[in-house]
């Protein structure tokens, strides 16, 4: 059979990808809980798409979708410029040959986009989860080296014990006018964290608008925001987006109560599956405290890394 064409991704395109993705979700092992790797719908494609350098879509002789591959950069807090490459191969056309032309042209793409970039180290990415065999094998044989891990958990459902606020903490519902201060919270609890690019306050405002602020709370001694923990819900799952705490109430308590009463309300509404990811090798504790409190892993996300050759 000829190799599959590869074509610029057209907008039109986003309903035959969403379909092909559906159509394989089985054998993908797509989990539709998760909160990580969703599956994907047109208006997701389309989002995909629209934040990327570059993408193209693999089609067969009959003009049918069997692929397709993007790059989106970005820079990270530490100044490294990061091309991340994406994929998709549908399970007919693995072991083919498909997904190594994919790379490659993706490798060349992040190449061009990286010429005279100065201020920095510039790497390429490549993602690939625990049910992706096929996708692990290929960035490890194109030198790619996994340098850290992402864990989804899901919560057991049983009710945890409540803790006390820290002494002259409060808590409140969240409203978009703690969004600069959220600013200033994110950046003092990710400073000096690799892997990491800071969102803009506008970025953090759209956040915002998009979910549900009811189900946002904030932490606060006296005016001061020192504490959020955010949650969205889905006809999927109940999902504890972020949760922020300023470095100076770390490891006091304040993380536990937070998250406690949100959970301890969660349940009592008979929320769905609730979802959460964290960073697997536990830098600063997070992943041993949802432990703690009920949370088991049900996925690894793996990331992955190479210099980008200029």
């Amino acid at each position: 059979m000829p190799d599959p064409v590869l074509r610029p991704f057209r907008p039109g395109d986003a309903p035959a990808i969403a379909e092909l993705h559906a159509r394989h979700a089985a054998a993908d092992q797509v989990d539709v809980h998760s909160t990580m790797e969703r599956l994907p719908d047109p208006d997701g494609v389309r989002r995909l798409i629209a934040a990327a350098d570059w993408a193209v879509v693999a089609v067969d002789r009959s003009g049918s979708p069997a692929g397709w591959g993007s790059l989106r950069s970005w820079t990270e807090v530490d100044g490294t410029r990061v091309h991340l490459t994406g994929g998709y191969v549908a399970p007919p056309a693995r072991r083919q040959g498909l997904g190594g032309r994919l790379l490659r042209e993706a490798e060349a793409v992040a190449a061009r986009l990286a010429a005279g970039h100065t201020d920095g180290p510039v790497v390429l990415g490549g993602n690939a989860s625990t049910v992706q065999p096929d996708r692990m094998a290929l960035l490890e044989r194109s030198g790619y080296r996994q340098v850290f891990t992402m864990v989804e958990m899901e919560h057991d459902g049983s009710p945890v014990r409540p803790r006390q606020l820290p002494a002259g903490v409060t808590v409140r519902a969240a409203t978009i006018a703690d969004v600069p201060a959220l600013f200033e919270l994110t950046a003092r609890a990710w400073a000096g964290r690799p892997f990491y690019a800071l969102p803009t306050v506008d970025e953090l405002r759209d956040w915002f608008r998009r979910s549900e602020p009811g189900m946002f709370e904030v932490a606060t001694i006296g005016v001061r925001l020192v504490g959020l923990v955010a949650v969205s819900r889905t006809p999927a799952r109940t999902e504890i987006e972020s949760v922020q705490i300023d470095p100076d109430l770390q490891r006091r308590g304040l993380a536990t109560a937070m998250l406690t009463g949100t959970l301890n309300t969660l349940i009592g509404a008979g929320a769905g599956p609730i979802r959460l990811h964290t960073e697997g090798l536990d830098p600063v504790g997070a992943r041993t405290l949802y432990e703690r409190l009920g949370f088991r892993v049900v996925r690894e996300y793996r990331r992955y890394r190479k210099p980008l050759d200029r």
